[in-house]
């Protein structure tokens, strides 16, 4: 991996941590995500002006699956919000990104195609699996069901449940995209336009549920009014597009793409770091561990 690629890479993932640790001092709802997301599609718009005249050319099925992703995002920030606002940052945003590892391998093999995973691949889904299963516990002397049951931990589940979801779609909606021979665009332009159409259809989709539940659409004034949440909201927006920005580009650097997809878990041991010290969370023996091992878990998968 060249230079350029690790910082790029570094960056991301430091600033991945950093959007859900500003998050989280929010005490996130669904409004706030939506304020979040309206922004990062006000970022990321001028991609789909520039390229406008070939959005005539994307059928209906792809459309279909824009929806689905916008659908599944909803779900992913809802639990987001939800294990944020009862829980930690070192338990939460772990299993939010470990979790939807084991959710994808399991469909893949439901599918048929489970053939397609290595061993290491293999190897590091089952550490990432005692990880999660350790992460929770507050030691090691007894374990509970009642460890697992949490609200915090069941909107963690929610939240990969969402990310799980969207990754499938994005990854069909892609694939469609560059079969269709009409479309006068590279795999990188056909990527960088999909973008502002998921965001889009997440920043409507937020909007409708935030509509839609009096208790969510409550809490949009109050958001609005308050400057802080909403340089807060707005500059997450920017840091999520730039995430992904990021990651995008160091792809041209790197001679393997799951370079990428294991250096970009360095997020989960900042994110977890950001929450055990700045907001001086519990630093159970069993929830450390539980970290460092989903960490390694995750790069063996992303080198697999």
């Amino acid at each position: 991996m060249s230079f350029i690629a690790a910082v790029l890479i570094v960056t991301s993932a430091f600033m991945h941590a950093g959007w859900n640790y500003v998050s989280k001092r929010q005490n996130p709802s669904l409004a706030y995500f939506f304020v979040t997301a309206v922004s990062a599609t006000l970022l990321i718009s001028p991609v789909l002006i520039f390229h406008r005249q070939v959005v005539s050319l994307i059928p209906f099925s792809v459309w279909a699956l824009v929806i689905g992703t916008g659908l599944s995002q909803m779900i992913y920030f809802i639990g987001l919000a939800g294990a944020y606002r009862r829980g930690d940052l070192s338990l939460a945003y772990p299993l939010a990104r470990a979790l939807p590892v084991l959710l994808v391998a399991a469909i893949s093999f439901l599918l048929g195609n489970g053939s397609a995973i290595s061993q290491i691949s293999l190897f590091g889904m089952v550490l990432i699996t005692a990880g999660c299963i350790i992460l929770p516990l507050p030691h090691f002397k007894k374990v509970r069901l009642r460890d697992y049951v949490d609200v915090v931990y069941l909107m963690a589940l929610l939240a990969a449940v969402g990310t799980t979801g969207y990754t499938m779609l994005d990854d069909q909606a892609l694939r469609q995209l560059r079969g269709i021979a009409a479309l006068p665009l590279t795999n990188s332009e056909i990527t960088l336009l999909f973008i502002p159409l998921q965001t889009g259809s997440t920043a409507v989709m937020l909007g409708l549920g935030t509509l839609l539940y009096p208790t969510e659409r409550r809490q949009l004034g109050p958001i609005l009014n308050n400057r802080t949440m909403v340089t807060s909201a707005i500059l997450t927006g920017v840091a999520i597009m730039s995430t992904y920005g990021l990651v995008l580009a160091a792809m041209a650097y790197v001679s393997d793409v799951s370079y990428v997809a294991a250096f970009r878990q360095l997020s989960i041991p900042i994110g977890a770091v950001l929450g055990l010290t700045l907001q001086q969370e519990p630093r159970y023996l069993p929830k450390l561990l539980g970290i460092g091992i989903v960490s390694v878990g995750l790069v063996l998968v992303g080198l697999g």
